[in-house]
């Protein structure tokens, strides 16, 4: 059986979540995909865990090295053998239709390159926190609502594999690398869309790397509007400033919150 789709899983020390993630992945009503299940070196017992859920759907992959989330996208990228590929995290969790709902929609429209989904939040225990986020969903409305933030949950997007590495594929950097490579492909003319359906449980924990790295992430989001905001949306383009004091940050949204509001 010829697997449809990819699902690209970058694992480093997810042991608390990971079974769990897995679990979701095998229980997928689409039953054609293959998984490229990466070990970035982790130094708990992620690797154990996922020998032991993973089913011969999964094909397990070790880095040499700690290279890093980017990076190992990129290895995931190279090694792909279909047409789609579905991100995925360690920590998240899939609504069983995930796979077969993205693959029938990128089936029927040619034209999107990146598919993302609603997402709901959850905690550590897997309870219900907030979500999901009223998103556009049509290539024009996600353009116009990247203005404001990044529309994509990293875990929920499918994506045509040529497409992203003709971007270059995942920029080298730590943080911030989906929305830079989002802002690449919205700068080339990419078709972006989402599905009005949840179809994703994003875990929020104090281990995340968004929470690790909270304020280098949102200077590197200014740095990135900064470098693409202006080719993408040109004199639309939001007022991000690169380098600033979260203080100065805060500043500026409330007053660009505020103009907007009063523009309306």
């Amino acid at each position: 059986m010829e697997p449809l789709v990819t699902v690209g899983l970058p694992i480093y020390n997810a042991e608390a979540y990971l079974a769990e993630c897995i679990e979701s992945i095998k229980a997928q009503t689409l039953k054609e995909f293959t998984v490229l299940a990466v070990l970035d070196c982790p130094n708990d017992n992620s690797e154990e865990i996922l020998r032991r859920h993973a089913d011969s759907r999964f094909q397990i992959i070790k880095n040499q090295v700690n290279i890093g989330l980017a990076a190992t996208c990129n290895r995931m990228l190279e090694l792909c053998q279909t047409e789609l590929l579905a991100r995925m995290d360690a920590d998240d969790i899939m609504y069983p239709d995930r796979l077969k709902k993205q693959y029938d929609f990128m089936q029927a429209h040619p034209e999107i390159d990146v598919l993302g989904t609603y997402s709901i939040e959850i905690d550590e225990q897997g309870n219900y926190l907030r979500g999901p986020y009223p998103h556009g969903t049509t290539p024009e409305e996600v353009r116009a609502e990247f203005r404001i933030l990044c529309a994509f949950w990293h875990s929920s997007v499918m994506f045509r594999v040529a497409r992203i590495l003709a971007l270059g594929g995942y920029p080298n950097c730590r943080v911030a690398e989906d929305l830079i490579l989002w802002l690449r492909g919205l700068e080339q003319n990419y078709q972006y869309a989402i599905l009005p359906e949840t179809l994703i449980k994003y875990r929020v924990h104090a281990t995340g790397l968004m929470n690790r790295t909270r304020e280098e992430s949102y200077q590197a989001n200014d740095a990135a509007y900064a470098k693409y905001g202006h080719s993408i949306w040109g004199a639309e383009a939001p007022d991000y400033i690169a380098g600033v004091t979260r203080w100065e940050r805060l500043q500026r949204r409330m007053k660009r919150n505020i103009k907007r509001l009063f523009s309306k």
